[in-house]
């Protein structure tokens, strides 16, 4: 899985399962990096979250998953804001 996220704030845009790199666009005019994580080894349930949560924001703005430092974390608490 490829993560697409902002050097400056560390947000994940973008959460990419490796059998859908090839259809996959960069949409926004950002500049995003990439941070590969296996999708085995027990990562299946962190991979299908990312996928869930890709887009949605909390009350505040902020989204589900960062990275810091080359690697990744969640926001404590996290509920996804709803209209």
């Amino acid at each position: 899985m490829k993560l697409h996220y902002r050097n400056d704030n560390g947000e994940v845009y973008y959460a990419v399962l490796s059998k859908d790199e090839y259809i996959f666009q960069h949409t926004t005019n950002i500049p995003l990096s990439i941070l590969e994580i296996d999708e085995m080894n027990g990562n299946e349930e962190l991979c299908i979250d990312l996928v869930k949560t890709q887009g949605k924001i909390s009350i505040v703005g902020q989204r589900k998953y960062y990275i810091e430092a080359g690697e990744l974390y969640s926001r404590d608490g996290w509920q996804e804001f709803r209209i």
